[in-house]
């Protein structure tokens, strides 16, 4: 890694204006969800082919002075309302993955097809969950149906939730806590105030070009004399908070506990995110 020069200062200014930034308070709640989500896949330590595609574009978007991912035809894709949606946590199941259950289903002697229409299950599994049967398949998962006919939404969430803790005590499968974040109004605030997104660009950046970067250039880069010394973060709250929740806000476990209070508070998912920076300011009022 090499030092920071005077021309990679130089090369950064030719992308990064914070006022373009400023732009993100406008966004609506799911839209900053989404380009924290976008940014997650800079942090991967290898990527599948469409994702590496997602990469290389938004790279080519964000370097040249366009810091925002997600369009609005995009997010209108991301969140459509004709086709099923795949929350975190659920992997609706693809024909691929139906496939792949059949192929080993049947290597494993689960059942036995005769090349017709007819098949026969072997006695052993008949009444065994898939997921029992076929456990290199389910290292951490259980697969169910879900009965959408025969009950409300708040029973089936009951159920499945007065489940789980049995599932996992049959499957010894502990609940991963270690990355537990605690996520609320005043989270969105930093993200705004704390300037996280430009961080996450520079700090990309500076990884792409191999070069350090430290705190002090991070605050003399994110702020200018147009803002408010109040407003200006100094590179000692840069190493101790800003820069250690930059990190961690372009990561899974954030981005679930992000999408997880989106669930909670779904009335706020289009609300532009300077209303709800104004719902932090007047709980602590």
């Amino acid at each position: 890694m090499r030092n920071w020069s005077t021309e990679h200062t130089k090369e950064v200014k030719k992308w990064l204006d914070i006022n373009t930034y400023r732009g993100f308070e406008d966004l609506t709640l799911i839209q900053l969800y989404h380009e924290l989500l976008a940014r997650t896949l800079f942090f991967k330590p290898y990527y599948e082919e469409f994702e590496a595609k997602a990469v290389n574009l938004y790279i080519d978007r964000i370097f040249s002075g366009k810091p925002f991912l997600i369009t609005e035809q995009h997010l209108g894709y991301l969140t459509r309302e004709d086709t099923l949606y795949q929350p975190p946590h659920f992997f609706l199941t693809t024909t691929e993955r139906l496939a792949q259950l059949s192929i080993v289903g049947l290597r494993n002697s689960l059942f036995f097809w005769d090349g017709s229409d007819e098949y026969s299950v072997n006695r052993e599994f008949l009444d065994s969950p898939v997921s029992e049967a076929l456990p290199k398949l389910f290292r951490d998962t259980v697969m169910v149906e879900i009965d959408l006919a025969n009950g409300t939404d708040e029973e089936i969430a009951e159920s499945l939730k007065a489940a789980l803790p049995q599932w996992r005590k049959v499957r010894g499968i502990e609940a991963d806590t270690s990355d537990s974040i605690r996520f609320g109004y005043g989270t969105i605030k930093k993200i705004i105030n704390y300037r996280l997104i430009p961080m996450i660009d520079i700090l990309v950046w500076s990884t792409l070009h191999k070069v350090r970067i430290s705190e002090d250039r991070l605050s003399r880069l994110l702020y200018t004399d147009d803002d408010d010394e109040e407003q200006t973060r100094l590179n000692h709250q840069i190493r101790d908070t800003d820069r250690p929740l930059a990190i961690k806000a372009a990561s899974i476990p954030f981005i679930r506990q992000f999408h997880l209070f989106i669930n909670k508070n779904s009335h706020l998912k289009n609300i532009r995110v300077s209303d709800v920076m104004k719902i932090a300011d007047s709980d602590k009022d």
